[in-house]
Parts: structure tokens; C-alpha cells; sequence
């Protein structure tokens, strides 16, 4: 009994311990003066007492962390809290499209815009057909799209309705081959482990393999030939954790909520080299181009985050390949470089940027 109450004593007195140390801290930080002020760091005064603690550093990341952590809330209602420390934005804070909208199948295409975006697909690929190229479009799905198993449950699955599962299915209505979406690849392979960033709406080295093999994948099928390229055999990913990346910034979380990502390791070969270009444009050259012999790539793709996941794979296909910053609306940008192959990839958040083109 006497061993109880010394522990119960021990435990009260660490508590209002705890709490005295809290409150002689704001003690300090703010000296409340005999108008109710407060005397800042900075020797304004006037301030209110919220203003001062909540602009407090310490303070903030402090009650951010409990927010987080003890009622999985976060002071953003744009911000969607996953499952195992995944974090979605509702509305995208650089594009502005509406994800979650779009995840439920709020804001869909009208049959006069799905036909506007085919007939923008079906010419560019009978453009570079006409030149003897090879056209393939790739849209990288939003990772609420792949990764819907880390969607909160409230939100329920994903509806059939979402402007890619219906620009999918129409294109595939016309039979236009040059579309290529590979989210049924891509949510089948992340059993394995993930394809995105969990703090951030991008995909990682193993999300862009995934890009990689849909566009080979097709390129191949269509030549009739087999092809010395990559398989999946051949690489060695392996999981890092970092600070978290955008999406945890925007809400001050990034030491709270930690970034896991998947890179390639050191054994992945670079037998290519990279050349110098004109503006926008990056070169690369096979070292040996006599064994690759699959010809010139054109990749285009606005991010360049993309662009540098993906390039150990196609440099090390092809032997070729230019990276182009940004959609080339017209054919004749790219055949200059006599490719044999154009690659266009967009994100699920930019194909209605399509009905400006």
C-alpha cells in the first residue's frame, strides 16, 4: 500500500512539474505588462497573449505535434490525413485541381469535352505516324488514384466516374492505341511496396519504373521485337526515410510526419552520359551505342522531378534519349532529333490542360 501512494505521489509531482516547467516558459517568452500587453522578442508591444504563443516556434510545431498525433488533426481544410501517416491534398495547392472532388466523381468530363481531348490524342499521333514516329501519351495517376488503400475510410473507394477512368474508357471506345494509362499496373504492383511518397504527391524510383515499363512495354509490342531493355529482375530499390516532403510542410508537420521513399540502389549501372543541350532540352548518349541499338527517345514531361526518376531507365535503354521541359503541342518541335519514338507524360491533375491545346 505505502509502495502505491509513493508511486501515485511520484506521478503527481511529475505532472504539476511538467506544467510549472510549461508555465515558467511563458513566463518568459512573454511579460504580460499592466495593460494586458505583452512584450515580444522584438520589444513590440500590445500584443495579444494568443498572438505571442501561437507565433511562438517551439510552441506551434508543439501543439501541431499533439494536434497530429493524439486527435489525427490537422489546421487545414484542404489537407486529408491518410492512413500510416499519408497525407492528400484536397485541392492541390500548385495546379489547383480538385482531387478529392475528381476522387469522388464530382466534377467529371462532358462527352464534348472527352471527344475535344481524343481528337488532341488521335492527331498527334497520326502527326508523327505521317513522319514515321512512333507517339505514345502516359498519364501518371494522382496517388490517390494508385494509393486509394491509404485513402481515409470515410471517403470511401474511389468512384468510376473520375475524369481519367473515363477519358480511359472512351479512348478505348475509339480504339486509340497511343493513350496509355497504367493505374491498374501500378495499384496491382504497389502490393509489393509503394510507388509514391507518402508526404507528397509524387512518385518515387519505383513509380517511375512502372512509367518506364508501360511506355516499353507498348513501343516493343507495337515493332513486333524483342528488346534489350530493363526488367524488373534487373533493379534493386531499397526505402530511405527523410524529413516530409510538400504536403507535410504546408502543414508544418515535415519533422512529425516522415517522408518514405523508394530509390535506387547504388548497384543500378549508368551507361550513359549526359550531354550537353540547348534551353530546355537534356541529351542523353548510351555508352555503348552499337549494343543498344533501340534508336532515339524523345521523353517530354513538365516535372522535372519525373524526368529525373525516369532517366536511369530510358538512358539506359535507348540510345538516345532528349528530355524536353514541357507538352510539345506540335509535331514538328521533335522531329528534328529524328527520334523513333516521341513519349508524352502528363499528370492525372493536367489532362484538362488537353482542351486548351
Amino acid at each position: 500500500m505505502k509502495r502505491k501512494k509513493a508511486i501515485d505521489f511520484l506521478t503527481v509531482t511529475l505532472f504539476f512539474g511538467i506544467l510549472l516547467s510549461f508555465t515558467i516558459y511563458l513566463g518568459l517568452g512573454a511579460m504580460i505588462n499592466a495593460d494586458g500587453g505583452v512584450v515580444s522578442g522584438n520589444g513590440d508591444r500590445n500584443i495579444s497573449f494568443n498572438a505571442e504563443f501561437f507565433e511562438d516556434g517551439i510552441l506551434g510545431d508543439f501543439v501541431k505535434f499533439c494536434d497530429y498525433r493524439i486527435f489525427k488533426h490537422i489546421d487545414d481544410s484542404d489537407m486529408i490525413i491518410g492512413k500510416d501517416d499519408w497525407l492528400f491534398e484536397a485541392v492541390d495547392s500548385e495546379s489547383g485541381y480538385e482531387r478529392l472532388l475528381d476522387y469522388i466523381g464530382g466534377c467529371p468530363f462532358s462527352d464534348e469535352e472527352l471527344a475535344r481531348i481524343g481528337g488532341v490524342i488521335s492527331e498527334r499521333r497520326m502527326s508523327y505516324e505521317e513522319a514515321g514516329v512512333e507517339y505514345i501519351m502516359i498519364v501518371i495517376p494522382d496517388s490517390m488514384t494508385v494509393c486509394s488503400d491509404k485513402v481515409p475510410r470515410y471517403l470511401g473507394g474511389q468512384s468510376e466516374n473520375t475524369r481519367l477512368s473515363a477519358l480511359t474508357a472512351y479512348l478505348a471506345g475509339e480504339g486509340e492505341p497511343a493513350f496509355v494509362n497504367p493505374a491498374g499496373e501500378m495499384i496491382a504492383g504497389s502490393e509489393d511496396m509503394p510507388m509514391y511518397n507518402n508526404t507528397e504527391n509524387s512518385i518515387n524510383a519505383y513509380g517511375a519504373y512502372c512509367i518506364y515499363d508501360a511506355a516499353v512495354s507498348r513501343f516493343f509490342a507495337d515493332k513486333g521485337e524483342e528488346a534489350d531493355r530493363i526488367y524488373f529482375e534487373d533493379v534493386e530499390f531499397y526505402t530511405r526515410v527523410t524529413d516530409g516532403r510538400s504536403v507535410a510542410v504546408k502543414a508544418g508537420l515535415e519533422k512529425t510526419i516522415r517522408n518514405r521513399t523508394v530509390s535506387l540502389s547504388d548497384n543500378m549501372p549508368q551507361n550513359y552520359s549526359v550531354m550537353s543541350g540547348e534551353k530546355g532540352i537534356m541529351l542523353t548518349e548510351h555508352g555503348d551505342a552499337l549494343s543498344a541499338g533501340n534508336g532515339k527517345v524523345v521523353v517530354e514531361c513538365s516535372d522535372e522531378w519525373v524526368r529525373t526518376q525516369l532517366m536511369p531507365y530510358f538512358s539506359n535503354t535507348f540510345d538516345k534519349v532528349y528530355y524536353r521541359a514541357g507538352i510539345s503541342a506540335e509535331h514538328t518541335d521533335n522531329l528534328q532529333y529524328e527520334p523513333t519514338l516521341v513519349v508524352q507524360i502528363i499528370h492525372e491533375s493536367e489532362l484538362a490542360g488537353l482542351l486548351e491545346k
